[in-house]
């Protein structure tokens, strides 16, 4: 489909209007498909289509050639309803993200049209551009969470914009509105780009990791671990900053919301996975290295009231199984394996398997990254 004008939106729009309030979504995406495909037809045969015109939206609107523009009332709720519509339309085939205009407005002065097309080069951003097409996808193919999708993801500039709306929606109540929330969330994201960085990691880390996680798009909208992690983040910067009121009151709202208690003083590496992550439990002093997978209801606790380093540290590639418990000031190495149900009390040299309770080693851990291959299998007795 060609470039949309002033004149494509003025005449979708009053078809649109025109059209049963329920079936508009419908009209609108037929609209841009049949004149995308008029597009592709005058590029192919040099004629416009027979039914589809030129190729722009205001020829397939008025079944004919572009007749000059009608003005229309802005005040007129059918027509703002109606663009509305088809704003939504044209974001879920993602023209925006694949043209440096989407729309241009030209207005005739002196004989000449003076447009407004600037052109800002964007950065790259590969797993941002990837949830952002998932999400018109999924626009196109679930319509009923149209709103969601636009509002959480394809509403926003980037993925850190993204994930402060998802971090204020979720964690808002009574208490704090999301208002106040999101404002911290964009402070954090902006100070501290490591933060972005990470969670496009952990992003990462759970689709390579998880079998079902078909699409960068599902942590974003519904994985509890993933954003659990983000909104941690968020509470750990604010501690680091010296707000550690705040910072509790996003643990608190991380634990009510999903089930996942993280001190914001526990220092967490990046490509994190928490599967489930039900009922997770991250002490104070607690240290997480990177790559590191768990399963719910996993415990990185302490042993008594001793005051102190008291906690776990965790190296990098450590896969730790559901239900285990990890107590006390000890050292798990790198590349691990804590299997399910162990209680965890001494050190683990890198790259063993431990199991039982209280877990003792029962062999190596089987590759080089029991992390990412999330092999649980215990081989031997225990």
């Amino acid at each position: 489909m060609r470039r949309v004008l002033m004149g494509d939106l003025v005449a979708a729009a009053q078809v649109l209007a025109a059209a049963d309030m329920c079936q508009r979504a419908a009209v609108a995406q037929g609209l841009i498909a049949q004149a995308d495909a008029a597009h592709r037809y005058m590029k192919r045969y040099g004629r416009a289509h027979p039914q589809w015109g030129i190729g722009t939206l205001e020829a397939r609107a008025r079944g004919q050639c572009p007749a000059p523009q009608i003005g229309f009332d802005l005040c007129d709720a059918r027509i703002l309803d109606a663009l509305a519509v088809l704003a939504a339309a044209l974001l879920s085939r993602s023209l925006a993200a694949h043209a440096p205009h989407v729309l241009r407005y030209g207005s005739s002065i002196g004989g000449k049209t003076m447009a407004n097309s600037k052109t800002k080069l964007a950065s790259i951003d590969p797993v941002w551009d990837r949830v952002r097409t998932e999400a018109a996808d999924m626009v196109l193919s679930e319509p009923l969470l149209g709103g969601l999708v636009h509002s959480s993801l394809l509403h926003h500039a980037n993925m850190e914009r993204a994930l402060a709306y998802r971090f204020s929606l979720k964690l808002a109540s009574g208490e704090m509105s999301e208002q106040i929330l999101r404002e911290i969330a964009d402070e954090a994201y902006d100070a501290d780009t490591d933060l972005g960085a990470a969670a496009r990691a952990d992003l990462t880390a759970v689709f390579d990791r998880d079998p079902a996680c078909l699409r960068f798009i599902q942590p974003m909208l519904f994985f509890k671990g993933y954003q659990a992690v983000q909104a941690y983040r968020v509470g750990h910067w604010l501690w680091r900053q010296g707000r550690r009121d705040m910072a509790y009151f996003v643990q608190m709202r991380v634990s009510e919301v999903f089930g996942v208690d993280i001190h914001p003083a526990a220092r967490i590496g990046r490509g994190i996975m928490i599967d489930h992550a039900h009922s997770i439990v991250v002490g104070e002093t607690a240290v997480v290295g990177d790559n590191v997978s768990m399963l719910h209801s996993v415990t990185l606790g302490g042993t008594g009231k001793e005051d102190g380093d008291r906690h776990p540290k965790i190296g990098n590639g450590v896969l730790i199984g559901a239900g285990a418990a990890i107590l006390g000031n000890i050292t798990i190495g790198h590349c691990s394996r804590i299997a399910a149900g162990s209680v965890v009390l001494a050190d683990v040299p890198p790259c063993k398997t431990v199991a039982g309770v209280p877990a003792r080693i029962v062999g190596e851990a089987g590759c080089d990254q029991p992390s990412v291959t999330m092999d649980q299998l215990v081989k031997g007795e225990i």
